[in-house]
């Protein structure tokens, strides 16, 4: 739940929903589709994980990181009530692929190819 909460701070840290954090989240929603392709097809996860890295992440750090330096840790209320669940659903679906694929070769060969990107 802490890290929850943590990444909800660091996401959740534009206040009125405004068209930056609107931006962060499509992003971040797209990030946790890219790790649901494929089901437990690790392969098929490392390729559309892959190809969202290499194209995104750059922009979602940097997003990540301004949105955090402009509006700190606290978390508008309306922030929480409008994007709280998507927040714990996009952490959900990146971490059940973490855990589902961290053993197989194809994802963790993807994930050092591309970890130059975050």
């Amino acid at each position: 739940m802490k890290k929850i909460l943590a990444l909800a701070l660091v996401l959740g840290a534009c206040g009125g929903g405004s068209n930056d954090f609107d931006k962060f989240m499509k992003l971040d929603s797209e990030k946790a589709a890219a790790f649901s392709v494929g089901g437990k097809d690790c392969k098929e996860k490392a390729k559309s994980v892959g190809d969202w890295r290499t194209k995104n992440s750059a922009d979602y750090q940097a997003m990540r990181k301004s949105l955090g330096e402009k509006y700190g840790k606290d978390v508008p209320k309306d922030v929480m009530e409008k994007y709280g669940d998507a927040i714990k659903s996009n952490k959900k679906a990146v971490m059940d692929a973490m855990f589902a694929c961290s053993s197989d070769p194809d994802f963790s060969k993807m994930m050092d190819a591309t970890k130059d990107k975050d």
